[in-house]
């Protein structure tokens, strides 16, 4: 899972694997190792009707609404989109880079703007 934030957004992207642990647990995880201590970053189903986001104890929650995950997770639909306060909280599908292959090409979906 990929995260990327700046002063008025956060976004999660999963890939293929992520998304299907997503469904099947209504969780997924990942931590990025600092030298003082990890940062953690969660997206959790949850019974909210709007995304929403936290901070605590070194872990960015996300948190989408369980009826609109499900549907998500299972068809084709990108993302989960809302605000929280000033902040846009964007889940995302990640899709395979147009540019040059990754090594992790299979486990993302294919790019709709892929010309092969």
């Amino acid at each position: 899972m990929k995260i990327r934030m700046n002063e008025t957004s956060i976004r999660l992207r999963l890939r293929r694997s992520e998304v299907e642990r997503f469904r099947s647990t209504g969780e997924v995880a990942a931590s990025i190792a600092l030298p003082e201590r990890s940062l953690t970053y969660c997206l959790r189903r949850g019974g909210v009707s709007q995304p929403a986001v936290s901070f605590r104890e070194n872990t960015i929650e996300v948190v989408v609404p369980g009826d609109e995950s499900a549907a998500w997770a299972a068809g084709p639909q990108v993302g989960i989109y809302g605000k929280a306060g000033g902040l846009d909280i964007l889940v995302e599908k990640d899709f395979r880079r147009t540019s040059a292959a990754s090594p992790d090409d299979d486990d993302r979906y294919p790019n709709p703007r892929s010309h092969s």
